[in-house]
Formats: C-alpha cells, sequence, structure tokens
C-alpha cells in the first residue's frame, strides 16, 4: 500500500509535466484585429476636400510646355524634323519639311527653335520656317 501512495502522486506529477510541456509547443493562433477601423468609420470628408486641393494645386503647377518652341531632336534628317517639347522634354513630334525650309539663325540639334507650320490639304502639316530662339 505504501508503494501505491509513492506511484501515484509521482504519476500525477509526471503527467502534469507532460501536460504543461505538450502545450508549449502547439501553435498560437494571435488573430488580432484582421479588418481596418477605417471600414467602420464613415471618411472625414475635410481630409479629402484639403487633399483634392493638394492634388489640384500640384496639378496647376506642372511646367506647361511653350506653344510652338521645340528642341531640334538628335532624329532629324534631310526630310523629316524631329521636334522635342520644350522645356519639358517629354513630347516628341516628327513633320516633314517643305522643299525650301526658311532658317534665322541655327537649326542644329539640341538648340531651341520657333516653327512655322505649313497646313497641306487642311489636315497634314509640314514645317516650312525654323527660328532660333535665343534664351
Amino acid at each position: 500500500m505504501k508503494k501505491i501512495l509513492f506511484i501515484v502522486p509521482l504519476l500525477a506529477i509526471l503527467f502534469m509535466a507532460s501536460a504543461m510541456t505538450g502545450c508549449r509547443f502547439a501553435k498560437s493562433y494571435e488573430d488580432g484585429d484582421t479588418v481596418a477601423a477605417s471600414v467602420f468609420e464613415p471618411e472625414d470628408t475635410t481630409i479629402t476636400a484639403t487633399k483634392r486641393r493638394h492634388t489640384a494645386a500640384k496639378a496647376a503647377a506642372i511646367v506647361k510646355d511653350s506653344a510652338d518652341i521645340y528642341y531640334v531632336g538628335d532624329g532629324s534628317n534631310r526630310q523629316f524634323l524631329q521636334l522635342v517639347s520644350y522645356p519639358s522634354k517629354r513630347d516628341t513630334l516628327v513633320y516633314g519639311k517643305t522643299r525650301h525650309v526658311k532658317v534665322k539663325g541655327s537649326a542644329d540639334f539640341g538648340r531651341v527653335v520657333r516653327v512655322r507650320f505649313y497646313l497641306l490639304n487642311g489636315t497634314d502639316s509640314l514645317v516650312s520656317g525654323v527660328e532660333e530662339v535665343k534664351l
């Protein structure tokens, strides 16, 4: 009987120790807040209005290209004139030349020029004159 009194508490202690260590290695799922709080709250219109005003101000601050003023592009040859928009250099246009192009100043590659166009058949444009712009 004395052996049972020693074995039962010993088995109980071993069982509790194994149960406690077994739980330590189990995966824990901490879900936390799975949905953002902004889903449940209405949108603040004052913040969106100021954001719209700032984006409108930024759009207005974008540099606008000058009319009929271009850089002479590297892709120009005897038949075509490549024009790159001034000052942003975002747009590239290729126009054909008329038979005689009147040039005032220098029309070398990379120069800033003002261009005169000749309207052909009401739809197509040809370059009829190039004038260097001194900045």
